[in-house]
């Protein structure tokens, strides 16, 4: 009884420490959720310049001096990204740059990089709209896909896409596969959700999709198999949902909303069938996340300063709202958690996104959203 007392007792102030945590995060602060944009910038100018001044030895440091756009890591070595007009590569830890592709078609929208890092799906915003293109590393090449696709990802073996595909003549929306070059099309399933995400569900032949993530509306999980079929419904029930698989395809990291229309947000994970949900006490999202490579720990960005009637997720995303991070790990199997930066080593605010971990995850990578540069931080001493 004394040992059971004990357990529950710790796993109590656990709970209390994150829900004190979220609290601040989330609510301690009276402005409006439409934040002063230029002043963001120019404060944020001023901490980097004091932070470079302090970084050559720093937990978190810079891995680029300019805005990094769809940033994968390339192989051992390197680290791939965009560049106004640019595809780009450095050093793991910065430096070395050089252009693998250069004179783009127009500003990256977003980017998709193939498993095998020799292609990746760029959408450009050519200035006459937004189109997707195909750029292959190999050859240096970039070449278009036709108009009406949408949300295009790759196969777990880089052979092929899947993508939506809206049809204007027919008024339809489709779920379509072929190979990068447009060839060998099938479609896979017909579809009526406009506008959702999809993404290859790891070492399987499944597919997945969902839509846009609202906190006003509920957010559905559907898989489906490469060959075709009916979609299966295997998660449905929370307002704004947004998935993320793990890297064997064995559970999914999912961000909700508390409430419909509200402020609260927590992470949860369910096995690959949607099954066995459940919460995590760590109060942010999907796009602030990423799995180690044996799937038991979660690495997270913590967001501080949200405005309190902020809407979430759809005003960090809309306003934008800028936040300030703290940085955490997560073993989802024990709900463990621990922090990977003394918030004194921080040095400066970020507002971190789409992070990434090295092959030996001695590194977290992720986004600043506010500046767009690349950084990284230390998680094991070399």
């Amino acid at each position: 009884m004394k040992k059971i007392f004990i357990i529950s007792t710790s796993l109590f102030g656990i709970t209390l420490l994150f829900l004190g945590v979220y609290n601040f995060a989330f609510r301690n602060n009276p402005n409006n959720p439409t934040v002063d944009g230029e002043k963001q910038v120019e404060s944020k100018r001023e901490t980097e310049k004091i932070f470079a001044e302090n970084t050559k030895n720093a937990i978190i440091s810079p891995v680029t001096d300019i805005p990094a756009y769809g940033p994968t890591l390339l192989d051992d070595s390197h680290i791939a990204y965009f560049n106004e007009r640019s595809l780009k590569q450095a050093s793991l830890g910065g430096g070395a740059e050089e252009t693998l592709i250069k004179d783009l078609p127009g500003k990256i929208l977003r980017a998709v990089w193939s498993p095998d890092r020799k292609q990746v799906l760029v959408s450009f915003d050519t200035g006459s709209g937004q189109r997707w293109y195909d750029l292959d590393l190999r050859d240096k090449s970039a070449k278009p896909l036709k108009t009406g696709v949408s949300s295009p990802t790759w196969s777990n073996l880089s052979e092929r896409i899947f993508y939506f595909y809206a049809d204007s003549v027919a008024k339809k929306i489709s779920l379509n596969s072929a190979k990068p070059d447009g060839s060998d099309w099938k479609e896979v399933a017909p579809i009526t959700i406009p506008g959702a995400f999809i993404a290859t569900a790891p070492e399987s032949a499944i597919i997945s999709f969902w839509n846009k993530p609202s906190a006003f509306e509920e957010t559905s999980l559907y898989t489906i198999p490469v060959s075709g079929g009916e979609p299966k419904r295997i998660f449905s029930g929370k307002f704004g949902a947004d998935y993320l698989w793990s890297p064997d395809g064995t559970k999914i990291l999912i961000s909700n909303t508390l409430s419909k229309g509200g402020s609260e947000v927590r992470l949860g994970t369910v096995d690959r069938d949607g099954q066995g949900f459940q919460t995590i006490q760590a109060p942010t999202i999907v796009s602030k996340a990423v799995w180690s490579k044996d799937g038991k720990t979660i690495y997270y960005a913590l967001p501080l300063s949200i405005p309190e009637n902020a809407i979430l997720p759809n005003d960090y995303f809309s306003r934008p709202i800028y936040s300030e991070d703290s940085f955490w790990k997560m073993d989802v199997t024990t709900g463990k958690n621990d922090r990977i930066v003394d918030p004194k080593e921080i040095g400066a605010g970020f507002d971190s996104i789409d992070p990434f971990l090295d092959r030996n995850e001695n590194y977290l990578y992720f986004t600043d959203r506010i500046s767009g540069k690349l950084y990284r931080v230390q998680l094991k001493t070399q």
